[in-house]
């Protein structure tokens, strides 16, 4: 068997079934919110998030960073947050602007790639965007632990907590702006070089 032979895929690596995991994780999550359950969701939300840092991790420590991985990281973070943030405002814990203006960054966000690139513009995650994932990721199970019922009795953890979420929040859209602009720099080369 020759070495060519040997090597696996590009789209077969550790980091991807990871952050394939993640996509699974998400309905998870949502069950456990609506059902009520703010322990378990917490537990899921926190798999989530060293999920994202692990998946990042193995890529660069053991050089399995693929092209799959990079389209699919920042899908599963993006509907990881949008999902989780809509599930939070179902059930009371977050107010509906923060999940408005991270829905909208969205929604621009995919429009631009689908017009200029017909989906993928292959393009790196920002530093901004990964401040704005960990401030989120920090935020968001704060408002879970703050609705158990030990927590509930303590009013600065949903205050502490709302800080992080509506810090992530203007971090999405430093974040999506950043990545609006990388679109729109990316898309005018692209056209003078066609």
């Amino acid at each position: 068997m020759t070495d060519t032979a040997r090597q696996r895929p590009d789209w077969q690596t550790w980091p991807n079934l990871i952050t394939l995991v993640r996509f699974v994780l998400i309905p998870v999550f949502i069950g456990f919110v609506v059902a009520g359950r703010p322990g378990w969701a917490l537990v899921t939300l926190v798999v989530l998030g060293v999920s994202d840092w692990a998946d990042g991790f193995i890529a660069r420590k053991f050089d399995q960073g693929s092209q799959l991985g990079k389209a699919l990281d920042p899908i599963a973070d993006r509907l990881a947050i949008i999902a989780i943030v809509l599930s939070l405002v179902l059930v009371g814990l977050l107010p509906w602007p923060s999940v408005a203006i991270i829905v909208l960054v969205d929604l621009l966000l995919v429009v631009l790639s689908w017009l200029w690139f017909r989906g993928n513009p292959d393009l790196d995650v920002t530093w901004t965007g990964k401040i704005r994932s960990a401030l989120l990721f920090v935020g968001l199970p704060l408002l879970l632990f703050s609705s158990t019922s030990w927590a509930s009795q303590y009013d600065w953890i949903r205050v502490l907590a709302l800080v992080f979420v509506w810090l992530g929040t203007i971090g999405h859209v430093i974040a999506g702006a950043q990545y609006a602009a990388a679109l729109a720099a990316k898309h005018r080369t692209v056209s003078r070089t066609a």
